[in-house]
């Protein structure tokens, strides 16, 4: 496997086509939903915290206070709107995730790309991606909930050292099983010929280039990491107003984070697009390689329904 023709070409592919980019920044969407974060600024002076006990008795009375008047309906409207908001989060990556596929499959036949005709060939495509990555998700949890009923005698009678192993064991395992669910979603856009097909034709080129595809695993791990280093940098530069306000004032610690807040905004476009190029790139690799691999995949039903008519 050329791995350098594969990085190059990623690269080509996606600073050619720049709507990739956008599709990009959807896709990222499926990678976690929004944070939604509340304090509760709790006066705790040093009396209160020689009895804990009395403070979280009157912890407890104003819960159920606040739950007695209407706080419970309050929660439930919260989970529902994080669920419903984290749904379309996950939709609306898996569209961003086909619609990068297919664009790199097109753009590497040399075709023209078009934000629009794109869009409207990934919205066929989103029920059966729906339903491979509902899978993708289902498997790991059922073997996440049958190792947690193993690891408990095993933790038990070999002192904590066998719980040890299979946390390590887990590792690869992990990683190797984020390549397949990648090949899985490559599969079932090139191929068109359903999930289970996808599921099929993924698992085959895992075990039969384990080698290839784990070498290109770790040169993507490592040049993501440094190139998240990177990224860590502005944000890091983002929040030192408000870090230094603290350290040196804490009363002044309010202007502090509101000039952190402005840096914020100021640079959440950039890495937002940060963001989509190297989601882009990191899709071009694995569809590119993917490609490499598989030079005798079936071609498209699509392209050859075009030609019949």
């Amino acid at each position: 496997m050329d791995f350098g023709s594969v990085l190059r070409g990623s690269w080509k592919i996606i600073w050619k086509n720049k709507v990739l980019w956008v599709f990009g920044i959807l896709a990222s969407c499926g990678g976690g939903g929004a944070n939604f974060g509340s304090s509760v600024n709790y006066q705790v002076g040093p009396r209160e915290t020689d009895n804990f006990p009395e403070l979280f008795e009157r912890w407890g009375r104003d819960f159920e206070g606040f739950i007695n008047e209407g706080g419970l309906a309050i929660i439930l409207a919260i989970v529902c709107a994080v669920i419903l908001i984290g749904l379309i989060c996950w939709i609306v990556g898996i569209f961003g995730k086909v619609s990068l596929i297919k664009g790199i499959l097109r753009a590497n036949e040399g075709s023209a790309l078009s934000f629009g005709a794109l869009a409207r060939e990934s919205w066929g495509m989103l029920g059966s991606a729906l339903g491979l990555n509902l899978i993708l998700i289902l498997i790991p949890l059922a073997g996440l909930i049958l190792l947690a009923i193993v690891a408990i005698p095993v933790g038990i009678f070999t002192l904590g050292i066998g719980l040890i192993c299979l946390i390590c064991l887990m590792v690869p395992v992990a990683f190797g099983y984020g390549v397949y669910t990648q090949l899985a979603n490559v599969a079932l856009v090139r191929e068109q010929r359903g999930v289970s097909a996808a599921l099929s034709s993924a698992w085959e080129l895992f075990r039969t280039k384990l080698g290839p595809l784990a070498a290109m695993a770790v040169i993507l791990i490592l040049g993501g990491l440094v190139i998240g280093f990177l990224l860590l940098l502005p944000v890091a530069a983002v929040a030192l107003p408000a870090f230094l306000a603290f350290r040196s004032d804490p009363e002044a610690f309010g202007r502090g984070l509101l000039t952190s807040g402005i840096l914020l905004l100021i640079a959440l476009p950039f890495i937002i697009v940060a963001n989509g190029i190297i989601q882009s790139y990191l899709h071009s690799a694995w569809t590119l390689t993917y490609l490499q691999l598989t030079p005798g995949a079936p071609p498209k039903p699509t392209r050859a329904k075009a030609k019949t008519n």
